[in-house]
Protein backbone atom coordinates (compact mmCIF):
# COMPACT_ATOMS: atom_id res chain seq x y z
CA UNK A 1 0.00 0.00 0.00
CA UNK A 2 1.27 3.46 -0.46
CA UNK A 3 3.03 5.62 1.93
CA UNK A 4 0.79 7.25 4.51
CA UNK A 5 2.39 10.08 5.40
CA UNK A 6 2.27 10.66 1.51
CA UNK A 7 -0.81 11.48 1.26
CA UNK A 8 -1.58 13.08 4.61
CA UNK A 9 -2.45 16.82 4.73
CA UNK A 10 -3.11 19.18 7.17
CA UNK A 11 -7.02 18.46 7.57
CA UNK A 12 -6.47 14.82 7.68
CA UNK A 13 -6.74 12.20 10.07
CA UNK A 14 -5.81 8.53 9.99
CA UNK A 15 -8.69 6.38 11.17
CA UNK A 16 -7.98 2.64 11.75
CA UNK A 17 -10.39 -0.01 12.60
CA UNK A 18 -10.15 -3.98 14.01
CA UNK A 19 -12.64 -6.47 14.09
CA UNK A 20 -11.74 -9.20 16.02
CA UNK A 21 -14.13 -12.72 16.85
CA UNK A 22 -12.47 -14.29 19.80
CA UNK A 23 -13.91 -17.32 20.00
CA UNK A 24 -14.33 -16.89 23.53
CA UNK A 25 -10.78 -17.25 24.43
CA UNK A 26 -8.33 -14.42 25.29
CA UNK A 27 -5.61 -14.14 22.20
CA UNK A 28 -2.11 -13.80 22.95
CA UNK A 29 0.03 -11.06 23.08
CA UNK A 30 1.94 -11.94 20.40
CA UNK A 31 -0.93 -12.88 18.14
CA UNK A 32 -2.18 -9.20 19.41
CA UNK A 33 0.64 -7.29 18.25
CA UNK A 34 -0.41 -6.71 15.03
CA UNK A 35 -2.04 -3.38 16.34
CA UNK A 36 1.46 -1.86 17.59
CA UNK A 37 1.49 -0.89 13.86
CA UNK A 38 -0.91 1.64 14.74
CA UNK A 39 1.00 3.15 17.36
CA UNK A 40 3.03 5.45 14.32
CA UNK A 41 0.48 6.89 11.89
CA UNK A 42 -2.96 6.52 13.29
CA UNK A 43 -4.90 9.17 15.25
CA UNK A 44 -8.11 7.04 16.07
CA UNK A 45 -8.24 3.72 16.40
CA UNK A 46 -11.68 1.93 16.75
CA UNK A 47 -11.02 -2.14 18.07
CA UNK A 48 -14.68 -4.23 17.97
CA UNK A 49 -14.62 -7.56 19.68
CA UNK A 50 -17.37 -10.19 19.42
CA UNK A 51 -17.48 -13.43 21.32
CA UNK A 52 -14.85 -11.89 24.25
CA UNK A 53 -17.20 -14.24 27.04
CA UNK A 54 -19.49 -17.03 26.45
CA UNK A 55 -23.24 -15.71 26.31
CA UNK A 56 -24.25 -17.44 29.79
CA UNK A 57 -25.52 -14.81 31.92
CA UNK A 58 -23.72 -12.90 34.38
CA UNK A 59 -24.07 -10.20 37.05
CA UNK A 60 -20.14 -8.08 36.24
CA UNK A 61 -17.83 -8.17 33.66
CA UNK A 62 -15.88 -11.54 32.77
CA UNK A 63 -12.20 -11.53 32.85
CA UNK A 64 -11.65 -12.24 29.39
CA UNK A 65 -13.42 -8.65 28.40
CA UNK A 66 -10.94 -6.82 30.88
CA UNK A 67 -7.58 -8.76 29.52
CA UNK A 68 -8.94 -7.99 26.23
CA UNK A 69 -8.94 -4.07 26.58
CA UNK A 70 -5.64 -4.94 28.99
CA UNK A 71 -3.94 -6.09 25.92
CA UNK A 72 -5.48 -3.37 23.51
CA UNK A 73 -3.91 -0.35 25.59
CA UNK A 74 -0.46 -2.26 25.53
CA UNK A 75 -0.04 -3.24 22.20
CA UNK A 76 -1.11 0.50 21.43
CA UNK A 77 1.36 2.03 23.99
CA UNK A 78 1.14 5.63 25.70
CA UNK A 79 0.89 7.72 22.85
CA UNK A 80 -3.26 6.74 23.02
CA UNK A 81 -5.82 7.72 25.78
CA UNK A 82 -8.62 5.87 25.97
CA UNK A 83 -12.35 7.67 24.71
CA UNK A 84 -14.29 4.89 25.51
CA UNK A 85 -14.90 1.15 26.46
CA UNK A 86 -17.92 -0.42 26.37
CA UNK A 87 -19.07 -4.11 26.53
CA UNK A 88 -22.56 -5.67 25.60
CA UNK A 89 -22.69 -9.81 26.18
CA UNK A 90 -19.59 -10.47 24.48
CA UNK A 91 -19.31 -7.30 21.99
CA UNK A 92 -16.13 -4.98 22.78
CA UNK A 93 -16.22 -1.20 21.69
CA UNK A 94 -12.57 0.14 22.28
CA UNK A 95 -12.15 3.21 21.18
CA UNK A 96 -8.66 5.51 21.60
CA UNK A 97 -7.36 8.44 20.29
CA UNK A 98 -3.29 9.87 20.16
CA UNK A 99 -2.61 12.13 23.20
CA UNK A 100 -2.37 14.97 20.85
CA UNK A 101 -5.73 14.86 19.19
CA UNK A 102 -7.69 14.80 22.31
CA UNK A 103 -8.00 18.76 22.99
CA UNK A 104 -9.80 18.56 19.44
CA UNK A 105 -12.74 15.62 20.61
CA UNK A 106 -15.40 17.89 22.00
CA UNK A 107 -18.23 14.98 22.90
CA UNK A 108 -18.16 11.13 23.17
CA UNK A 109 -21.42 8.96 24.06
CA UNK A 110 -22.32 5.55 23.94
CA UNK A 111 -25.12 3.46 23.22
CA UNK A 112 -25.77 -0.32 22.65
CA UNK A 113 -28.68 -1.97 21.13
CA UNK A 114 -29.88 -6.11 21.33
CA UNK A 115 -30.38 -8.04 18.61
CA UNK A 116 -30.20 -11.87 20.08
CA UNK A 117 -33.62 -13.94 20.99
CA UNK A 118 -36.65 -11.55 20.89
CA UNK A 119 -34.02 -9.03 20.83
CA UNK A 120 -33.21 -9.30 24.26
CA UNK A 121 -30.63 -11.73 24.54
CA UNK A 122 -26.69 -9.99 23.95
CA UNK A 123 -25.47 -12.65 22.25
CA UNK A 124 -25.86 -10.75 18.90
CA UNK A 125 -26.17 -6.84 18.86
CA UNK A 126 -24.14 -3.58 18.87
CA UNK A 127 -22.15 -0.97 20.13
CA UNK A 128 -21.99 2.78 18.80
CA UNK A 129 -19.82 5.22 19.67
CA UNK A 130 -20.97 9.04 18.96
CA UNK A 131 -17.83 11.24 18.72
CA UNK A 132 -18.21 15.23 18.06
CA UNK A 133 -14.65 16.48 17.31
CA UNK A 134 -13.25 20.30 15.55
CA UNK A 135 -13.84 20.76 11.99
CA UNK A 136 -10.51 21.33 10.80
CA UNK A 137 -11.73 24.54 8.42
CA UNK A 138 -9.52 27.24 6.74
CA UNK A 139 -11.39 29.99 8.37
CA UNK A 140 -12.01 30.90 12.39
CA UNK A 141 -15.75 30.23 12.51
CA UNK A 142 -16.07 26.82 14.99
CA UNK A 143 -17.45 23.98 13.44
CA UNK A 144 -17.81 20.58 14.05
CA UNK A 145 -17.45 17.19 12.68
CA UNK A 146 -19.95 14.44 13.73
CA UNK A 147 -18.30 10.51 13.74
CA UNK A 148 -20.23 6.90 14.43
CA UNK A 149 -17.94 4.23 15.17
CA UNK A 150 -20.28 0.73 15.81
CA UNK A 151 -19.12 -2.72 16.80
CA UNK A 152 -21.55 -5.61 15.77
CA UNK A 153 -22.17 -9.10 15.97
CA UNK A 154 -24.90 -9.96 13.02
CA UNK A 155 -27.08 -13.26 12.83
CA UNK A 156 -25.39 -16.01 12.37
CA UNK A 157 -25.97 -19.57 9.91
CA UNK A 158 -25.65 -19.25 6.08
CA UNK A 159 -29.46 -19.26 4.99
CA UNK A 160 -30.15 -16.16 7.79
CA UNK A 161 -29.26 -13.10 5.02
CA UNK A 162 -32.76 -11.91 5.64
CA UNK A 163 -32.00 -11.61 9.63
CA UNK A 164 -28.86 -9.90 9.26
CA UNK A 165 -30.26 -7.42 7.28
CA UNK A 166 -33.06 -6.77 9.68
CA UNK A 167 -30.03 -6.46 12.37
CA UNK A 168 -28.70 -3.72 10.06
CA UNK A 169 -31.74 -2.16 9.82
CA UNK A 170 -32.12 -2.48 13.60
CA UNK A 171 -29.12 -0.92 14.70
CA UNK A 172 -29.10 2.01 12.53
CA UNK A 173 -32.63 2.69 13.34
CA UNK A 174 -31.72 1.96 17.43
CA UNK A 175 -28.47 4.54 17.43
CA UNK A 176 -30.62 7.37 15.36
CA UNK A 177 -33.05 7.24 18.44
CA UNK A 178 -30.52 6.74 21.13
CA UNK A 179 -28.27 9.50 19.44
CA UNK A 180 -27.25 12.10 22.05
CA UNK A 181 -28.51 15.44 21.56
CA UNK A 182 -27.86 17.69 19.06
CA UNK A 183 -26.25 15.13 16.95
CA UNK A 184 -28.80 14.62 14.65
CA UNK A 185 -28.80 17.11 11.64
CA UNK A 186 -32.82 17.07 11.73
CA UNK A 187 -35.35 15.53 13.58
CA UNK A 188 -36.57 11.89 11.99
CA UNK A 189 -39.77 12.24 9.82
CA UNK A 190 -42.90 9.51 10.22
CA UNK A 191 -42.08 9.10 6.38
CA UNK A 192 -38.66 8.06 6.88
CA UNK A 193 -36.95 5.03 7.02
CA UNK A 194 -35.54 4.42 11.07
CA UNK A 195 -31.86 5.36 10.46
CA UNK A 196 -31.94 7.69 7.45
CA UNK A 197 -31.59 10.69 9.47
CA UNK A 198 -28.22 9.31 11.66
CA UNK A 199 -26.78 8.44 8.29
CA UNK A 200 -27.26 11.67 6.65
CA UNK A 201 -26.31 13.16 9.73
CA UNK A 202 -23.35 11.52 9.90
CA UNK A 203 -20.27 12.77 8.65
CA UNK A 204 -17.94 10.04 8.81
CA UNK A 205 -19.04 6.69 10.36
CA UNK A 206 -17.28 3.40 10.27
CA UNK A 207 -19.13 -0.02 10.61
CA UNK A 208 -17.16 -3.66 11.80
CA UNK A 209 -17.62 -6.30 13.72
CA UNK A 210 -18.55 -10.17 12.65
CA UNK A 211 -21.64 -9.24 10.25
CA UNK A 212 -21.70 -13.04 9.36
CA UNK A 213 -22.68 -12.81 6.00
CA UNK A 214 -21.44 -15.39 3.92
CA UNK A 215 -21.01 -17.46 0.69
CA UNK A 216 -23.91 -18.69 -1.29
CA UNK A 217 -21.25 -21.78 -2.86
CA UNK A 218 -21.29 -25.14 -2.22
CA UNK A 219 -18.28 -26.13 0.43
CA UNK A 220 -16.48 -27.79 -2.36
CA UNK A 221 -16.36 -25.21 -4.83
CA UNK A 222 -14.96 -22.82 -2.15
CA UNK A 223 -12.27 -25.10 -1.11
CA UNK A 224 -11.49 -25.93 -4.97
CA UNK A 225 -10.55 -22.08 -5.34
CA UNK A 226 -8.92 -21.70 -2.20
CA UNK A 227 -6.75 -24.79 -2.21
CA UNK A 228 -5.13 -23.36 -5.15
CA UNK A 229 -3.45 -20.71 -3.08
CA UNK A 230 0.07 -21.56 -3.22
CA UNK A 231 1.70 -20.58 0.32
CA UNK A 232 5.27 -22.11 -0.91
CA UNK A 233 4.93 -19.30 -4.21
CA UNK A 234 6.70 -15.60 -3.78
CA UNK A 235 5.02 -13.22 -1.71
CA UNK A 236 4.15 -10.94 -4.66
CA UNK A 237 2.83 -13.62 -6.71
CA UNK A 238 1.05 -15.04 -3.59
CA UNK A 239 -1.04 -11.53 -3.03
CA UNK A 240 -1.91 -11.76 -7.15
CA UNK A 241 -2.52 -15.41 -6.74
CA UNK A 242 -4.64 -14.70 -3.77
CA UNK A 243 -6.46 -11.30 -5.22
CA UNK A 244 -7.76 -13.92 -8.34
CA UNK A 245 -8.98 -16.18 -6.70
CA UNK A 246 -10.89 -13.84 -3.99
CA UNK A 247 -12.53 -11.93 -6.75
CA UNK A 248 -13.64 -15.19 -8.09
CA UNK A 249 -15.32 -16.30 -4.88
CA UNK A 250 -16.63 -12.64 -3.89
CA UNK A 251 -18.77 -13.17 -6.55
CA UNK A 252 -21.22 -15.30 -4.52
CA UNK A 253 -20.74 -12.99 -0.91
CA UNK A 254 -23.69 -12.11 0.41
CA UNK A 255 -23.16 -9.07 1.60
CA UNK A 256 -21.90 -7.47 -1.45
CA UNK A 257 -25.12 -8.67 -3.20
CA UNK A 258 -27.48 -7.22 -0.07
CA UNK A 259 -25.72 -3.82 -0.47
CA UNK A 260 -25.98 -3.75 -4.49
CA UNK A 261 -29.21 -4.78 -4.14
CA UNK A 262 -30.14 -2.10 -1.19
CA UNK A 263 -31.38 -4.56 0.96
CA UNK A 264 -28.89 -2.88 4.25
CA UNK A 265 -25.56 -1.23 4.18
CA UNK A 266 -26.69 0.39 0.32
CA UNK A 267 -24.93 3.79 1.40
CA UNK A 268 -21.42 2.22 2.73
CA UNK A 269 -18.26 1.34 1.07
CA UNK A 270 -15.48 -0.95 1.46
CA UNK A 271 -11.86 -1.48 0.61
CA UNK A 272 -11.13 -3.96 -1.60
CA UNK A 273 -10.88 -7.80 0.15
CA UNK A 274 -7.51 -9.31 -1.06
CA UNK A 275 -7.15 -11.60 1.66
CA UNK A 276 -8.52 -15.38 2.17
CA UNK A 277 -11.79 -16.01 3.83
CA UNK A 278 -11.24 -15.19 7.85
CA UNK A 279 -14.03 -17.95 9.23
CA UNK A 280 -14.24 -21.13 9.82
CA UNK A 281 -10.66 -22.56 10.97
CA UNK A 282 -10.04 -25.14 12.85
CA UNK A 283 -8.44 -23.52 16.01
CA UNK A 284 -5.10 -22.96 16.47
CA UNK A 285 -4.59 -24.37 13.01
CA UNK A 286 -4.91 -22.66 9.10
CA UNK A 287 -7.38 -25.36 8.19
CA UNK A 288 -10.63 -24.29 7.10
CA UNK A 289 -13.73 -26.21 9.37
CA UNK A 290 -13.20 -29.85 9.27
CA UNK A 291 -15.82 -30.65 11.31
CA UNK A 292 -18.62 -32.64 10.42
CA UNK A 293 -20.43 -29.58 10.09
CA UNK A 294 -17.94 -28.40 7.12
CA UNK A 295 -18.73 -24.74 7.39
CA UNK A 296 -18.27 -22.86 3.88
CA UNK A 297 -15.55 -20.49 4.59
CA UNK A 298 -16.56 -16.51 3.71
CA UNK A 299 -15.67 -13.20 4.75
CA UNK A 300 -17.44 -12.48 8.18
CA UNK A 301 -15.85 -10.26 9.41
CA UNK A 302 -15.59 -6.80 7.63
CA UNK A 303 -14.84 -2.95 8.02
CA UNK A 304 -17.31 -0.39 6.33
CA UNK A 305 -17.48 3.06 5.99
CA UNK A 306 -19.20 6.33 4.64
CA UNK A 307 -17.26 7.13 1.28
CA UNK A 308 -17.85 10.60 1.82
CA UNK A 309 -14.35 12.16 3.16
CA UNK A 310 -12.74 8.62 3.74
CA UNK A 311 -9.90 7.32 1.56
CA UNK A 312 -8.62 3.66 2.00
CA UNK A 313 -5.05 3.25 2.47
CA UNK A 314 -4.86 -0.38 4.12
CA UNK A 315 -7.82 -3.37 4.55
CA UNK A 316 -6.20 -6.94 5.38
CA UNK A 317 -6.50 -9.67 7.81
CA UNK A 318 -3.95 -11.10 10.12
CA UNK A 319 -3.51 -15.09 9.14
CA UNK A 320 -0.84 -15.76 11.95
CA UNK A 321 -3.44 -15.17 14.44
CA UNK A 322 -5.16 -18.74 14.83
CA UNK A 323 -6.12 -18.81 18.12
CA UNK A 324 -9.72 -18.49 16.93
CA UNK A 325 -11.74 -19.31 14.46
CA UNK A 326 -12.02 -16.69 13.01
CA UNK A 327 -8.89 -14.27 11.29
CA UNK A 328 -8.97 -10.38 12.59
CA UNK A 329 -9.23 -7.58 10.43
CA UNK A 330 -7.88 -4.74 10.26
CA UNK A 331 -8.12 -1.09 8.35
CA UNK A 332 -6.56 2.29 7.72
CA UNK A 333 -8.37 5.28 6.39
CA UNK A 334 -7.41 8.36 5.51
CA UNK A 335 -10.22 10.64 6.88
CA UNK A 336 -10.89 14.60 5.77
CA UNK A 337 -11.86 16.39 8.69
CA UNK A 338 -12.89 19.42 7.37
CA UNK A 339 -16.40 20.34 7.36
CA UNK A 340 -18.45 20.95 4.03
CA UNK A 341 -21.65 20.92 2.76
CA UNK A 342 -22.76 18.24 0.37
CA UNK A 343 -24.92 15.90 -1.34
CA UNK A 344 -25.41 12.65 0.57
CA UNK A 345 -26.67 9.40 -1.06
CA UNK A 346 -29.98 8.47 0.10
CA UNK A 347 -30.51 5.34 2.60
CA UNK A 348 -34.46 4.45 1.71
CA UNK A 349 -35.05 0.76 2.63
CA UNK A 350 -35.56 -1.56 -0.02
CA UNK A 351 -39.40 -2.18 0.07
CA UNK A 352 -38.68 -4.95 -2.83
CA UNK A 353 -38.13 -8.87 -1.10
CA UNK A 354 -34.91 -10.21 -2.16
CA UNK A 355 -33.88 -11.20 -5.01
CA UNK A 356 -34.07 -15.41 -5.47
CA UNK A 357 -31.52 -17.84 -6.83
CA UNK A 358 -28.97 -15.49 -8.00
CA UNK A 359 -26.85 -15.28 -5.88
CA UNK A 360 -23.71 -13.92 -7.70
CA UNK A 361 -22.89 -10.54 -7.07
CA UNK A 362 -21.47 -9.46 -10.55
CA UNK A 363 -18.71 -7.02 -9.05
CA UNK A 364 -16.72 -6.55 -5.78
CA UNK A 365 -16.80 -2.80 -5.67
CA UNK A 366 -13.56 -1.15 -3.93
CA UNK A 367 -14.75 2.55 -3.57
CA UNK A 368 -11.61 4.73 -1.97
Amino acid sequence: SRPEQETKKDTDIIVSAVTWNLAEASPSEEEASFLRKFRVNSDIVCISGQECENTKPRRTEGSRSREFRRIAVKMLGKGFVPLAFHSLGGIQLCLFCKKQLIDQVEHVSLADVTCGVGNVFHNKGAIGAFVRMKARTPDSRPRSLRMLFVSAHMAAHVKKVDARNEDYWRIIGELEAKAPPRFLSFAPKDDQTPGESLIASTDRMFFCGDLNYRLDIPREVAELEISNFTPQSSKRHRALETEEKTFELLRYDQLLRVRTEGHAFEPFAEGKIKFPPTFKFDKGTRSYDTSYKQRIPAWTDRILFKPWGTRVLEYNSVENATHSDHRPVYGSYLVNMEKKRGLKKGTKRSRTPPAQANTRATEHKSEI
